[in-house]
């Protein structure tokens, strides 16, 4: 399903599709460098829904909404900058490390 295209057509998908801890590691990326300074001391953990799959190739954006004690967050995924961007990652919650 994730490198196969035969076996991507058997579990409904067009193409082989990108692997979902692939998507949930780049959000997680994007949160460690946005909110973190890159230290990954400060970064707490990470929850979120995937809401539909991503394509090899498509272009993500995290949008994040910061809190008193973390950030909520969302990743879109679309085929390129004119192509409409599609929620593969829903109801985000991002917690920093309690580094007292």
């Amino acid at each position: 399903m994730h490198s196969d295209p035969s076996f991507a057509a058997r579990a409904g998908f067009e193409r082989p599709i990108l692997h979902g801890l692939c998507t949930y590691g780049f959000t997680g990326r994007a949160l460690l460098h946005t909110l973190c300074d890159s230290d990954p001391r400060r970064f707490g953990g990470m929850s979120g829904r995937f809401t539909r799959p991503v394509v090899p190739g498509d272009v993500l954006e995290v949008q994040i909404w910061l809190e008193d004690r973390g950030a909520r967050y969302r990743t879109k995924s679309s085929a390129g900058p004119d192509a409409r961007a599609e929620v593969v990652i829903d109801a985000g919650v991002f917690r920093f490390a309690d580094l007292a």
